[in-house]
């Protein structure tokens, strides 16, 4: 069977009403074993007073968004009611997904305030019976666990009387989710915090030494250090390489050749000499902009313009 597209499955996120769905409340936990990611799941006990907030949470925001748009590493952060939508075999939530999938919620819940203190996310999993159908992730908020104000002391107005409830420990959870889950994608509400949740300078670094690797191979660049030097553990440069590798026209010969002859007539100084390009440290942002494919002629005015992220304009009918 066909798979649907982000966009086909997006519209039916829209749809959905999660009814008789159940809510669940989980923690993510991670921990670094040789320089990777692994985590670990718990389910949190709640009430159905707060099963009820969490259906609204999840609920709130699909029906919030009005436009959609395909993830890419290099495009901007999310417009208000913008959610951007990729699969998500492509991140670190494939392995969450992996956990959660087979982990029994009876067996495996929060036992200890020490494990909720060192979460680094929460998840809203919603499921019919053993299926999970949906889930979003967030964050551990700033104010996730009430912090102790000096000079104050928190009282709670409960029956008509204050509670004294210094020594209870009080959490809170956001109104707002960082992505969803749903059907084998990824629904991103806030770029920013989505590729911090899911470790994306780490895989912008595997993928700058992936690069690093073919242009040694290629035999492209005269001076690879000084590009490893420049960028170093720079995510903006970093994440520019990141789009290089993905589109790989640096590979194409004929790509190459355009960008060679591009250089010299409109005085670049980003030229191939004996087959390689030479770097001095004024010319990296250029061929890097260059390689992305991201130097743009305006037709109207002739000038060029380096933009960090372009839209293809598709030919009128």
């Amino acid at each position: 069977m066909k798979q649907k597209t982000l966009k086909q499955r997006y519209s039916e996120l829209k749809k959905e009403t999660f009814a008789p769905y159940v809510f669940q409340l989980a923690i993510v936990k991670e921990y670094k074993r040789d320089r990777q990611s692994h985590y670990n799941i718990k389910y949190v006990d709640i009430d159905n007073k707060l099963e009820k907030r969490l259906c609204s949470i999840l609920k709130n925001c699909i029906s919030n968004s009005n436009s959609f748009e395909e993830y890419k590493i290099d495009g901007n952060e999310n417009e208000v009611g913008e959610i951007k939508g990729m699969d998500y075999q492509e991140t670190d939530y494939y392995k969450i997904h992996k956990i959660l999938m087979g982990v029994q919620p009876q067996n495996a819940l929060v036992s200890s305030i020490d494990e909720l203190i060192q979460a680094k996310a929460y998840l809203i999993i919603t499921r019919d019976k053993d299926r999970i159908i949906a889930s979003g992730y967030k964050i551990i908020p700033e104010n996730w666990k009430l912090k102790k104000t000096k000079g104050l002391i928190p009282l709670l107005f409960k029956n008509n009387r204050f509670e004294d409830i210094e020594d209870t420990p009080v959490f809170s959870i956001s109104n707002l989710i960082d992505f969803m889950y749903y059907q084998d994608a990824l629904f991103v509400l806030s770029k920013k915090n989505f590729e911090r949740g899911l470790n994306f300078r780490e895989g912008m670094k595997a993928k700058a030494d992936v690069f690093y690797d073919s242009i040694e191979e290629l035999n492209l660049i005269k001076n690879i250090e000084i590009l490893k030097e420049f960028v170093g553990d720079n995510q903006k440069y970093l994440r520019k390489l990141a789009v290089v590798e993905n589109l790989g026209l640096y590979k194409e010969p004929e790509f190459i050749r355009k960008v060679d002859e591009c250089s010299r007539i409109n005085h670049w100084n980003v030229e191939l000499i004996d087959g390689k390009f030479v770097l001095d440290g004024s010319n990296i942002e250029t061929l890097l902009s260059l390689l992305q494919n991201k130097r743009l002629k305006s037709e109207i005015t002739e000038e060029f313009f380096d933009v960090d992220s372009a839209r293809k304009v598709e030919n009128a009918t």
